[in-house]
């Protein structure tokens, strides 16, 4: 009977760490997706820029040169972000699947 409930438990635990796998694989599918969205609308906002901002001068032109170099240093820190995110998220599952695998 002991050994019956032992294999319930590991059973019941294998198929609780392949749920946190399904999710975190989720949730990495969704940075995945958002970082995408957003590559859209850099490569949106790159365009506009080519096109429109050449023919500014002046004061206009100083003010968006400084909004635009802020705007990428936050493109640049969201890139970052995003891979550490995906990186930790990776490696969770990693640890995850080392656990099934210990486990059978």
């Amino acid at each position: 009977m002991s050994s019956l409930l032992e294999s319930i438990e590991k059973e019941l635990k294998r198929k609780a760490y392949e749920t946190m796998i399904d999710c975190l694989e989720s949730y990495q599918g969704q940075v995945e997706e958002a970082i995408e969205e957003f590559q859209d609308g850099t490569r949106a906002f790159y365009r506009a820029n080519d096109e429109y901002v050449p023919h500014w001068q002046g004061e206009s032109r100083a003010a968006y040169e400084s909004i635009y170099g802020d705007l990428r240093q936050i493109e640049a820190w969201i890139y970052a972000a995003a891979d550490d995110l995906f990186h930790e998220i990776s490696r969770e599952i990693a640890q995850i699947r080392q656990k099934i695998e210990e486990r059978q």
